[in-house]
């Protein structure tokens, strides 16, 4: 028999919140900044809080908790981000997806149609919501800003082509300047026999 649509999405967000605990205290032994650290042990305390209520639903439905193992791609993922810059940007784009997720099952009908179901839900919604406001204050204390922004393509560096021995533009020496003038300038003369009248 298929899983049902509860126990695959309930089971993935188990996953995600025990990879994000690992994550947490990965970058709690990484940084010294006060301010990211507080912030890192109030997500930490919020992860480990919200795995026991989702670990009793999910026994519930019969499906094993403990045997649950972390996401491999998000913690590689987050693992690549070395300065706190990065890493507090990752924690709130974790955060974002995770509260627009919430909002997404709460509106489906299949995720709603227990109430217990839909309360934990909310929870776990509001939790995340409230560490999603705490990630975007600490980042605006620190001056991080939310996204990478691109540079403008008059700051970019300008590549100038490897200068090969031997080789020179020849455009303007082989074929002379443009005229801008309307008026055309030959610059080679037709042969005769494509003269007018001959």
């Amino acid at each position: 028999m298929a899983e049902s649509i509860v126990v695959i999405r309930m089971t993935r967000n188990l996953r995600y919140k025990l990879t994000y605990i690992k994550i947490f205290g990965t970058y709690l032994e990484q940084n010294s900044d006060p301010e990211v650290v507080n912030l890192l042990r109030l997500l930490l305390q919020s992860q480990q809080a919200q795995v026991a209520p989702l670990s009793s639903y999910l026994r519930k439905i019969d499906v094993n908790p403990q045997e649950l193992p972390l996401d491999d791609k998000l913690m590689t993922h987050a693992l690549a981000r070395q300065d706190y810059k990065s890493q507090l940007r990752f924690i709130y784009d974790g955060l974002s997806r995770a509260v627009e997720w919430y909002k997404t099952q709460l509106t489906d009908r299949q995720m709603t149609a227990d109430p217990e179901l839909r309360e934990l839900l909310f929870e776990l919604g509001e939790a995340d919501a409230a560490q999603l406001w705490r990630t975007e204050a600490t980042m605006a204390m620190l001056k991080v800003p939310l996204a990478l922004k691109e540079k403008e393509w008059d700051q970019r560096p300008r590549i100038e082509p490897a200068v090969e021995e031997g080789w020179r533009p020849r455009l303007l020496e082989d074929f002379g300047h443009p005229s801008w003038t309307s008026k055309p300038k030959e610059r080679w003369p037709r042969p005769p026999r494509y003269r007018r009248g001959e």
